[in-house]
């Protein structure tokens, strides 16, 4: 097999994807095919930058809706530097029980999934007030949290 007398050439190279079924599996996430550039990463730091930006202060709550558990861990991280209290709501829940949820964390701002919208959407009617809203994703035209951190850097 490989031994200490073994060269880089020895070594088998793994055969090249089909370049059709790179653009599919670019395609599936949302990404130009001539784009090589993967959606940037959400980072704790420009997270709390952003948080401490908009007026948020240690003791609120902010409400994360988000399906993506990476980029939850970052944003919790994110707020909690800043000593804001996070709560996470069940995506699965749609109508009353996602309202009581909502109602119950007591959050001054909610961060949702553009993918979650029709569910947030389902909260609308049913609160006497509600939180602010950023949008996390692909599609929000106002009240981006992708495009107000990538302002940051």
């Amino acid at each position: 097999m490989f031994g200490v007398n073994s060269t880089v050439a020895d070594i088998p190279a793994p055969a090249p994807a089909p370049r059709d079924a790179d653009r599919r599996f670019r395609a599936g996430l949302g990404i130009a095919s001539g784009d090589r550039r993967a959606a940037p990463a959400i980072c704790p730091n420009r997270v709390a930058h952003w948080a401490f930006g908009e007026g948020l202060r240690a003791g609120e709550t902010v409400a994360l809706l988000v399906r993506d558990i990476g980029q939850a861990e970052a944003m919790h991280l994110g707020l909690a530097r800043i000593g804001v209290r996070v709560v996470a709501l069940d995506g699965g829940r749609r109508g009353e029980a996602l309202a009581d949820s909502l109602a119950l964390s007591g959050a001054t701002l909610v961060i949702v999934d553009t993918t979650l919208a029709e569910a947030y959407a389902g909260v609308m009617g049913r609160l006497a007030s509600y939180p602010s809203v950023w949008w996390n994703g692909p599609g929000a035209d106002f009240a981006s949290l992708d495009l107000a951190l990538a302002e940051q850097g």
